[in-house]
């Protein structure tokens, strides 16, 4: 097992993604995603697909979209990458990464689905 580098932080990272696309782009998405943290020398620690919803107001035209929350650990540095390349992602409706202040509750709660690859 690697050794926590002690800067890291956990954070959460909820991307709403077009709501028509097929399982293998948004899979395809999903490891992309996951394979960027890894790059940064971060570790998800949990993954957590809402799937489709109604969104508040319509985003480039949508009315719904297809969200995935994922937590992981990494050094703050590395965010405003991460960052920056989901933006690049046309499949991407919207993302947000917060910084999570009660890692101790990652995973407690009822999970809406699983993705599996």
């Amino acid at each position: 097992m690697a050794k926590k580098n002690e800067n890291q932080k956990v954070y959460e990272l909820m991307i709403i993604l077009k709501p028509l696309l097929p399982d293998e782009v948004r899979k395809e998405l999903h490891k992309e995603i996951i394979g960027l943290v890894e790059s940064k020398k971060g570790k998800i620690l949990d993954i957590d697909v809402w799937g489709k919803r109604y969104l508040t107001y319509k985003i480039l035209g949508h009315n719904e979209g297809y969200y995935i929350i994922y937590n992981y650990e990494i050094e703050p540095k590395h965010i405003g990458e991460i960052n920056r390349q989901l933006k690049l992602k046309q499949e991407i409706l919207r993302s947000l990464i917060t910084e999570v202040t009660h890692p101790e509750d990652i995973g407690t709660g009822i999970k809406k689905k699983e993705i599996s690859i």
